[in-house]
Formats: structure tokens, C-alpha cells, sequence
């Protein structure tokens, strides 16, 4: 490549389909090629020689990787930039321009998608053994249609931990915990915000207290031999006349941000 000669080099710019604009360190423009041309439009008939450029030409001029730019038609465009010194003419740079609009866009429609797919995913994120907040609420609708129709009760648990230990450790301690000390028929879940969340099927109120009052026991015996303990908040709540699985899993989550507030442990929603 060091015996091309200088119109081969030149022609081979020219030619070259990522735009090349050469620039000094005064910003005065000493030349660009066919492509950054075709990026500029008419404009480009104006630019050569141009001395600290303004308008349209101001932010492809500008610092950073990434380029935010209006073309002349008013489209708004990426473009990837990458600097070098040229060797052998101090003070000249040359910039060359990606257009990455389309693989930004990709890429945001990629991630919008898979938050989509997070969103509505069976099974949590962190803990894939429970069930996530929709999982939960996909479950919880057809027990709450039959627990209407038939008028038997359903309740349901929301609780949240705190512990100087580790988050992700106490998390997983506290799941077993739940699993162990619900039945087969039980479901357990965590919303986005680390809350465990439990479906208790043919199982009232005061029952539901009642299973709250034993974790609230097995987790202080845990406390006892540990160096560091969990502290835990429960919201409870029974299947109404006119719920859905939506307001059931709202009522339990307002009773539990009510025990955090108060401090009182438990909260109970009527």
C-alpha cells in the first residue's frame, strides 16, 4: 500500500463508501471525497475551505464517538465517528463518518422487545424457581373467578425483607423458606420491586395470619444463629366480591407499603 501512487490514493478515496472529511486543527476544511459530499448535498459545493463551520456542518465537527446529526432534508441522522492525526501533515485530521442510524434503531427495537419479554415472563428474572408478577397475575385470575363463583376464600401474602446480608442471598434464603412452608397447592411469586408475593388457595384471612405468624417465627430462630438477620414486612389480603387479579395484587402491595410505613410488621387490607 506504501507504493500506491499519489492519484491511486487519491482515486481510492474518492471512491471509499465511509465519508472522509480532512480538517485542521483551525477547522477549516481542506478537502472531503465523494461520500461525505453525498452526505452534505448541495452544501458541499460551499464547504471546502470553510473556516469554522457553523449551521450544518458545526456538529460533524464536534467532539465524541457518536454524532447526532440533521441532514439537509431534515432527517435525523447517527453517525460513528473516528479521528486520526495524519503522518506527515501536522495539524490535519481525518474524520471518518458511519451512518449507524439503522443499527441504533435495531438495537432500540431489539432492547424494546426484550423488555417486552421480561415483562411478560412466567417465571422471575433473578429467582427463576417463582414465579414473576405476571406470572402471578396470569395464575391468580382464574383462582379469583372461582373463588367468586364458588365463595370459597383465597388470600393472599405480600412480603418484603430487608437484611445487612448480602440482597441476592437473603432473597434466596427467604424462598426456601416459602417454599418449604407452603402447600403443593400454594404459589409463590416476587414483583419488580423484590416483594414475594404468595397465592394461598382455599385459605382465609385468619389463616393467612396465621401462616404469617409462623414465618415471622422461623425467621427469628433463623436470626438467632446468624451473624446477620433478616427483618421482614407482610401485607395481607382475602378475595372480595368484585376483585380481579389486578386489584387483589394492588390491595396486598398497598397493605404491605402500609407495614413499611407504620413499621407495624404486618398490615392487613380490608
Amino acid at each position: 500500500m506504501k507504493n500506491l501512487s499519489l492519484e491511486t490514493a487519491q482515486s481510492l478515496l474518492q471512491s471509499c463508501p465511509i465519508a472522509l472529511l480532512l480538517v485542521d486543527d483551525t477547522g477549516k476544511i481542506q478537502g472531503f471525497n465523494n461520500a461525505f459530499a453525498a452526505l452534505l448535498g448541495e452544501a458541499a459545493a460551499t464547504a471546502k475551505g470553510t473556516s469554522q463551520p457553523d449551521g450544518l456542518l458545526a456538529p460533524l465537527l464536534g467532539t465524541g464517538t457518536l454524532i447526532h446529526w440533521v441532514m439537509p432534508d431534515g432527517d435525523e441522522r447517527w453517525l460513528a465517528l473516528e479521528s486520526f492525526a495524519i503522518d506527515g501533515n501536522p495539524g490535519v485530521n481525518a474524520r471518518f463518518y458511519q451512518d449507524v442510524t439503522e443499527k441504533l434503531r435495531l438495537k432500540k427495537q431489539r432492547d424494546a422487545l426484550q423488555a417486552e419479554l421480561r415483562k411478560q415472563a412466567l417465571n422471575d428474572e433473578h429467582l427463576p424457581s417463582l414465579l414473576s408478577r405476571f406470572g402471578l397475575q396470569v395464575s391468580l385470575q382464574p383462582l379469583v373467578s372461582a373463588s367468586r363463583r364458588y365463595n370459597s376464600p383465597l388470600s393472599l401474602v405480600c412480603i418484603s425483607i430487608e437484611s445487612d446480608m448480602d440482597r441476592d442471598k437473603a432473597l434466596k434464603k427467604i424462598s426456601y423458606l416459602l417454599k418449604d412452608q407452603t402447600r403443593w397447592a400454594d404459589l409463590v411469586g416476587c414483583n419488580a420491586d423484590r416483594d414475594f408475593i404468595l397465592i394461598l388457595q382455599e385459605t382465609t384471612r385468619d389463616s393467612a395470619l396465621q401462616l404469617v405468624d409462623k414465618l415471622v417465627t422461623h425467621i427469628t430462630q433463623t436470626n438467632e444463629s446468624a451473624e446477620t438477620g433478616i427483618r421482614a414486612c407482610f401485607g395481607v389480603t382475602q378475595c372480595q366480591r368484585n376483585d380481579d387479579a389486578e386489584s387483589m395484587l394492588e390491595r396486598a402491595e398497598a397493605a404491605l407499603s402500609e407495614a413499611r410505613q407504620n413499621d407495624s410488621g404486618t398490615a392487613i387490607a380490608v
